[in-house]
């Protein structure tokens, strides 16, 4: 017995169902994202805990540059001015011959034009004579014979110098590179600062929220002398370098 095939057409489908879905899921994102806003709201509204410290780092090093300033003079009449010229030009060459003998380096000296002062003569118009001065200076790594030299006046004044004035200054020629280290070991001062206090109240410290570097104080040993500006001593061989970091600490 043959039976007639049922025909087969096309699936109905309700076509409200569609919309559903879509409105169903714009629902539900509308849902999340009011939920994810609100979170948000919530925790920026809460209050930040922060923690401020102020780190130091400090370190003492030695100079190795020194830079010897030196003024000669002579005294001459009031007609022998330029005979003064001659004689403190001499006195400049025999300065250059015992820095040459001291194993120095004449490349770094430099030398300044010679000037001469009138001396007042109170009894009258002409005056007493002039004063006749040169000045110099020499840089130098070799710091042991330009001391050797410039701490032993009688060995200037054997040679037949008039020192009027005389001055060393010592200087640091990696100062940058130690200023970054310091600065870096400062940073890490500060967080072991914050870390001692926020573990009294049961806190972590988490991450750095804003640093700013305080200025360089260099100065002589055992000194407790700061500047606002900061401070470079040149007078001694010897420094101590220090600085400060003022950080503050985010806390969790």
């Amino acid at each position: 017995m043959q039976t007639n095939p049922v025909p087969v057409g096309p699936v109905q489908t309700d076509p409200a169902r569609p919309r559903i879905w879509s409105a169903a899921i714009l629902g539900l994102g509308l849902v999340v994202g009011a939920a994810v806003f609100g979170l948000f709201f919530y925790q920026s509204r809460l209050p930040v805990k922060t923690i401020s410290v102020v780190g130091t780092a400090t370190t003492r090093v030695q100079s190795d540059i020194v830079k010897w300033r030196i003024t000669l003079a002579r005294t001459v009449g009031p007609q022998n001015l330029k005979s003064g010229y001659a004689a403190i030009k001499g006195d400049m060459q025999a300065l250059q011959d015992l820095m040459t003998q001291a194993g120095l380096d004449l490349k770094d000296f430099t030398t300044q034009p010679a000037t001469a002062n009138q001396i007042y003569n109170p009894k009258g118009a002409e005056p007493l004579g002039y004063r006749v001065t040169q000045s110099g200076f020499l840089i130098s790594r070799n710091i042991p014979a330009v001391q050797k030299l410039a701490l032993n006046p009688e060995t200037l004044a054997n040679a037949g110098l008039e020192v009027q004035s005389s001055s060393l200054e010592y200087y640091i020629s990696d100062l940058g590179q130690i200023k970054r280290k310091l600065l870096a070991e400062a940073t890490v001062d500060a967080r072991q600062r914050a870390e001692q206090i926020a573990k009294s109240s049961g806190d972590t410290v988490a991450f750095i929220q804003s640093a700013r570097q305080g200025v360089f104080q260099i100065t002589e040993p055992y000194s407790t002398d700061i500047s606002d500006y900061g401070i470079y001593n040149t007078g001694t061989l010897e420094k101590d370098i220090s600085v400060t970091v003022n950080a503050q600490f985010g806390l969790r």
